[in-house]
């Protein structure tokens, strides 16, 4: 789950859906002038709205995190969470590739990359490269050997499929990371976001030139983009949350109660030129 926390104990938490669903809607308005909008646009769309699925019976009912009274974060341990972690994974990459095997193809590349630092192709934010399981280096291998394989199956009627595939892989994980930006990393306090940059980002599928994409805040729940992607602007874009309390009782069945009638709420945000 993506959480933020707040001063007074409370935490923003939302589910692995409503974090895509905020990063959808990047991908929705990406592209102007001066930055390619995505093509396919309706597999791009769909493919970042279901990137992070696969975790609805988890997170209907999720282990606790006692001490903080809210469930555990997605950057958190997560007591045997590996094997839930590896089927969620398995299950929407081929849920998405019955629909659209591009689609699938995408959010499977994304989930592998997330295992190799984002197959390093970021130098901001920096990331880092953790040793992972037996396990998960063999689904690794799995899931990389089935993509070469679809990769081989569309690209052969795609002319520059090569190329257009490492800019939606880039798009991805900027909208990935955007999210996570406006739903827990952003915060320089209470209220304000701080200055963040993703680079190198690429501006268009028919050349390589790249940029720093840069983020200033620009007071509460505003911010500024240069140079700027979208092909509005202001835009306004917005996350589902619950408002989580932690318990006075310090057991998991007071958490999963609290998580459970915890009030919904629209978090909004506006991205200016």
């Amino acid at each position: 789950m993506v959480i933020r926390e707040l001063k007074d104990g409370r935490s923003y938490v939302s589910l692995q859906e409503d974090h895509a669903e905020l990063a959808a809607q990047f991908a929705a308005h990406w592209g102007n002038p001066r930055f390619s909008k995505l093509r396919p646009y309706q597999t791009m769309v769909f493919a970042t709205t279901y990137h992070d699925s696969g975790y609805r019976e988890f997170e209907g009912n999720p282990p606790m995190n006692v001490e903080k009274g809210r469930p555990y974060a997605h950057r958190e341990e997560v007591p045997n969470f590996e094997e839930i972690e590896l089927k969620a994974y398995a299950k929407n990459a081929d849920w998405l590739m019955a629909q659209d095997l591009y689609a699938g193809l995408i959010v499977s590349m994304h989930r592998t990359g997330l295992w190799h630092n984002r197959y390093n192709i970021l130098t901001e934010p920096s990331g880092r490269l953790r040793e992972r399981s037996q396990a998960v280096q063999d689904a690794k291998k799995a899931m990389e050997a089935k993509q070469a394989e679809i990769k081989k199956q569309i690209g052969t009627h795609r002319t520059g499929f090569d190329n257009e595939l490492s800019y939606n892989y880039m798009a991805l994980q900027i909208f990935d990371l955007l999210s996570l930006y406006f739903c827990c990393d952003g915060y320089a306090n209470e209220n304000d976001f701080k200055e963040y940059a993703i680079a190198p980002v690429r501006v268009s599928y028919d050349n390589g030139e790249t940029v720093k994409l840069t983020i200033k805040p620009n007071g509460p729940g505003s911010v500024v983009f240069d140079p700027y992607p979208f092909d509005i602007s202001p835009l306004q874009v917005s996350a589902r949350t619950r408002i989580v309390a932690p318990p006075a009782e310090k057991s998991e069945a007071a958490c999963i109660d609290a998580y459970h009638k915890a009030a919904r709420e629209l978090l909004t945000f506006q991205i200016s030129a």
